[in-house]
């Protein structure tokens, strides 16, 4: 049992990290694509905050998540 919950840690780990990696691209990406169109009236910030909210509440319940496992299998 312990090593399923290991696994599962791991997974979860590797989760959070994956969608973190994502954040920071779709976050350069918005950022590029801002600096060429200066008309838009959203400050960055407005996108920041919803890519906030998409990528980093899940990333936050993943490592949550990984780090419960971790410790119910160390027990």
């Amino acid at each position: 049992m312990a090593n399923k919950l290991k696994i599962a840690s791991s997974s979860f780990l590797t989760l959070s990290i994956l969608l973190l990696v994502a954040m920071l691209i779709k976050i350069y990406i918005d950022y590029r694509n801002f600096i060429n169109h200066p008309e838009w009236s959203a400050p960055f910030s407005a996108y920041l905050l919803t890519t906030g909210v998409f990528f980093g509440v899940p990333t936050i319940v993943s490592f949550v998540i990984a780090l419960f496992l971790k410790t119910k299998a160390s027990k």
